[in-house]
């Protein structure tokens, strides 16, 4: 079983109600009820199939560098996934550094939600809304979303293996896989910007790993 998190530490609200952020979310919620038959989605050329799906993407000052380019064409990825889902399946998105930053419209904090209008122009608010600082810990964002059990994580991150996850941190990860898929894209250019942990999880996970041509 994967040791307790640390409890929510709130830390500032947007005008929209969409944003909190947290050291280190653990989120406990009833699980959503999963709708018959499945759909694919995907970033960067890294596809699942499934209902539920969960988009961890790293906000990191480096994600600003250079001319913001990195985190705004994570941002525009981000948003043609979710566009591109139908209104009977699920989303949730994190976006992390060193704390947590979750998609958080009224009534939902902290839990998948479905892809209807509404929803899809909340998310699109609250991505504009995500600018790049900080630095970079994986952990805390995968073990959130691992937690809502959802089919697939799609990760993106630009950090370099000096950020990844240690042995320990790979295996409380790895334990609660269930049945969800990671799939990681990493921004960077050839083997010097693997991060061999995460590559690890998504092997262990079934799913895949891909280095994605830095914008």
């Amino acid at each position: 079983m994967m040791a307790a998190l640390p409890g929510s530490v709130i830390v500032g609200v947007a005008a929209c109600g969409c944003v909190w952020a947290a050291s280190f979310l653990a989120v406990a919620v009833a699980e959503p009820p999963r709708s018959p038959g499945e759909t694919r989605a995907g970033i960067f050329g890294l596809e699942a199939i499934g209902n539920r799906f969960v988009y961890v993407f790293d906000h990191s000052a480096s994600m600003g560098d250079p001319e913001g380019r990195p985190l705004a064409e994570a941002k525009r990825e981000l948003l043609e996934s979710i566009e591109a889902l139908g209104d009977s399946r699920q989303f949730h998105v994190i976006f992390y550094n060193e704390r947590l930053t979750v998609f958080a419209p009224s009534g939902h904090r902290g839990r998948p939600i479905f892809a209807d209008d509404d929803n899809k122009q909340a998310v699109r608010r609250f991505v504009e809304a995500i600018d790049a600082e900080g630095s970079t810990r994986h952990f805390g964002a995968l073990a959130a979303a691992l937690k809502l059990s959802p089919d697939a994580i799609f990760l993106l991150t630009d950090a370099d293996e000096r950020d990844d996850l240690t042995e320990d941190e790979l295996r409380q990860l790895t334990r609660s896989l269930g049945r969800t898929r990671c799939l990681v894209a990493q921004f960077g250019s050839g083997e010097d910007r693997r991060s061999p942990r995460l590559a690890r999880l998504a092997a262990e996970s079934g799913g895949d790993y891909r280095v994605v041509d830095a914008p």
